[in-house]
């Protein structure tokens, strides 16, 4: 009688077992999915198509990452990998850019992460000629390919030799682009210009100034502040906020950004344009109020794109980049003011409290 108790109870006890782990499974694996179902939600949120805005539709955002990914590791500027990509590969993808080959930077064998190759005619600065490219798993695969060879001669000496940007700390884009060129990625001889005439016209210089965080942010958000950077577009920053300059007293009351004629300027946040006109010193130049006694000027533009009156909004473009009124280069000079009274303009660029490293 023990006996038929004792198998009785183990019986029930491995039922028991059985339901009780059947049903820890079910839970973990209810659990796994909904958790994948709001982290895809999640990622969708953050990121959509309309933050790739004048990128080709083949350019996906992960693409984007890993360009910025590798700027922020290494210092290649991210705005250099997509003008390429768009340049070798064309608005709609060359074959070679597409599926199943993947090689949307031209490049030949043998390369990193290559998983194969294929011979194509190509077009040479001697003329139509057949090479041997690789081809890859996926774009990303092509990318880090890329980033690969300037670790290796015959780049690596060019490319270190680049000047660096003075706020990221990353190799300056147009100097990058003509490393490459010379170390023999191309032989257009009008290679460098190309590449860059992409990079302007699709306003690629702002991905030069996001880290990964910002870009999992939203793309639009180009600072961690309150403000969008005013010239993107900029080579570098030639002059700070107080800076002591011989020809004026007080100190430099903003940021002068130095960049080609032209050049994009956006307004830094919402507001209402009070001025769009002449000054014998700022040149043509926009002021902007934002209210709560917050103003932003911008100057020495060769072109105005708004006038007073208009309401306009955080990224929307004002005018572009020249050099008039009291100016000796092509630059943009970004003045911020608190109830009439100049601050640092990083302290809205960068948020609270930084200042120039």
């Amino acid at each position: 009688m023990l006996k038929k108790k004792v198998k009785k109870y183990l019986l029930i006890s491995g039922i028991s077992f059985a339901i009780g782990t059947l049903g820890i499974i079910f839970v973990s694996v209810l659990i796994e999915e909904v958790v994948r179902a709001i982290a895809g939600e999640e990622a969708n949120k953050q990121i959509t198509q309309s933050d790739l805005e004048g990128l080709p539709a083949w350019i996906t955002v992960e693409m984007v990452q890993a360009a910025i990914d590798m700027m922020n590791e290494t210092g290649y500027p991210a705005s250099v990998v997509l003008g390429q990509m768009i340049l070798e590969a064309g608005a709609d993808g060359s074959e070679l850019a597409n599926p199943p080959y993947y090689n949307c930077l031209g490049q030949k064998a043998h390369c990193y992460k290559e998983n194969g190759t294929v011979v194509m005619r190509t077009e040479e600065a001697w003329g139509t000629v057949t090479a041997e490219f690789s081809t890859f798993a996926n774009y990303v695969d092509c990318m880090l390919a890329w980033g690969n060879k300037f670790t290796r001669q015959p780049y690596v000496d060019n490319v270190t030799a680049c000047k660096r940007d003075p706020v990221t700390g990353h190799y300056d884009a147009d100097s990058f682009i003509t490393a490459l060129w010379k170390s023999g990625y191309a032989t257009d001889p009008a290679y460098v210009s190309k590449v860059i005439a992409v990079m302007k016209s699709r306003n690629l210089y702002r991905f030069n100034y996001m880290t990964s965080a910002d870009l999992e942010n939203g793309l639009g958000e180009i600072g961690t502040g309150m403000f969008t950077h005013p010239c993107p577009g900029m080579t570098y920053q030639s002059s700070y906020f107080g800076e002591i300059r011989e020809f004026e007293t007080g100190g430099h009351k903003g940021n002068d950004y130095a960049a080609p004629a032209g050049t994009p300027t956006l307004a830094a946040a919402d507001g209402t344009v009070t001025v769009a006109g002449w000054s014998d010193s700022a040149g043509n130049w926009v002021v902007i109020d934002h209210g709560n006694g917050l103003t932003t000027k911008y100057m020495h533009h060769s072109r105005l794109l708004v006038k007073t009156g208009d309401t306009v909004k955080k990224g929307q473009q004002i005018g572009e980049v020249g050099s008039t009124g009291q100016s000796t280069g092509n630059h943009l000079h970004f003045q911020v003011e608190e109830n009439g009274v100049p601050v640092n303009p990083d302290k809205y660029l960068k948020g609270e409290g930084n200042e120039r490293e």
